[in-house]
């Protein structure tokens, strides 16, 4: 839900978001989110091999 929102809030920006460099803290959130991810699923494919 989120991350759909996310997207599409980065595909269609609203009028009053161009300004102040908005662009690289998007960026930035989303390398984040991402980075989260790839931890959660590195974590669950630990506990598995662990059994």
């Amino acid at each position: 839900m989120i991350l759909r929102h996310r997207l599409r809030n980065a595909f269609h920006p609203s009028p009053g978001a161009q300004g102040r460099g908005n662009g690289p803290t998007a960026r930035a959130s989303d390398i984040i989110l991402v980075m989260m991810a790839g931890l959660l699923v590195i974590a669950a494919i630990f506990k598995i091999l662990q059994g």
